[in-house]
């Protein structure tokens, strides 16, 4: 059984408590200071604890935002690399191999293949009476 009592001793405040196995006298402005001190050590601690993880993860986050700043610079070089090849190739393609098309209607006669007559052509004409309904948006 817990016990305890205070008591003013030649102008200290003292506690006694009595736990059962020991006495303990414990002088209260002694420790209140040393409770005060201890609190504004945890204080102390937890704040540094906090500027520190905070200051961390500040350097993380701009050490990865460079990083990736060097990677969007990176690619767009090769964009603009890969652009300028394939207009190089594009226009070596045109220069190298123009589209003669009266050489392909030339090579498409050879073949075989003809214009059709007029007979093989025919023509339909829409009435809007029909079976068919065209829906037009």
């Amino acid at each position: 059984m817990k016990a305890e009592a205070q008591y003013m001793i030649e102008g200290t405040a003292v506690r006694i408590v009595d736990t059962g196995r020991r006495i303990r006298v414990i002088n209260v402005e002694q420790h209140n200071a040393k409770q005060y001190f201890i609190k504004t050590l945890m204080i102390i601690i937890i704040s540094a604890a906090l500027a520190l993880t905070s200051s961390l993860f500040l350097v993380d986050h701009t050490h990865t935002k460079v990083l990736l700043d060097k990677k969007i610079y990176t690619l767009k070089t090769q964009i603009e690399t890969l652009e300028h090849e394939n207009a190089v190739l594009e226009k070596h393609i045109e220069d190298d191999n123009p589209v003669n098309y009266e050489k392909i209607l030339k090579k498409a006669h050879l073949m075989g293949m003809d214009f059709p007559t007029k007979d093989r052509v025919e023509t339909y004409k829409f009435r809007k009476g029909s079976a068919i309904r065209l829906y037009e948006e």
